[in-house]
């Protein structure tokens, strides 16, 4: 494929596939900015309990029509991502998702932080983003106290899993 070519739904395909390598069915998954359940949704049709979190109410309501659509259930919750740890208890997630969130964040390690606050020790983290902001996105990942097992270089975007 070229970079040209790989499109969202392309994308999406691959960091799937990627995190099919990392994360046993079922788990809990948090995807943080998950707006109106792109990813979110084909994991739960994977058998996974996901919960979207997003600021934007009516993105939540476009997620839970393709749910509906797609014959199961999420969770949403409307809220910015820096909520999480008010939100959420310890432990209740074994994967957060982080796509395209942290080169927005003026502090992407603080952002982190926060969003994982709810995994579990010994959960999951996948961070994706543009490729120019893959050292940024390793920094903040080191910071945060994650240690990353897999890095993934897809056209024009980084993922990366990270355990915490």
């Amino acid at each position: 494929m070229t970079v040209e070519g790989f499109e969202a739904p392309a994308r999406r395909a691959v960091v799937e596939a990627n995190l099919a390598r990392h994360v046993p069915t079922p788990c809990r998954v948090l995807d943080v900015a998950g707006g109106c359940g792109e990813e979110g949704v084909p994991l739960a049709v994977l058998g996974h309990e996901v919960t979207i979190l997003d600021p934007a109410g009516a993105a939540l309501v476009d997620a839970l029509v393709r749910a509906y659509s797609n014959g199961v259930v999420v969770h949403v919750v409307q809220a910015a991502a820096e909520d999480a740890p008010d939100l959420f208890r310890a432990g209740d997630f074994d994967l957060v998702l982080c796509h395209d969130l942290l080169q927005y964040a003026d502090n992407p390690a603080w952002l982190l932080r926060a969003v994982t606050t709810p995994l579990r020790s010994g959960g999951l983290l996948s961070v994706l983003g543009p490729l120019g902001d893959a050292s940024r996105a390793r920094d903040a990942v080191t910071t945060a106290g994650a240690e990353i097992i897999a890095r993934y270089r897809l056209p024009g975007h980084y993922h990366l899993v990270c355990r915490f």
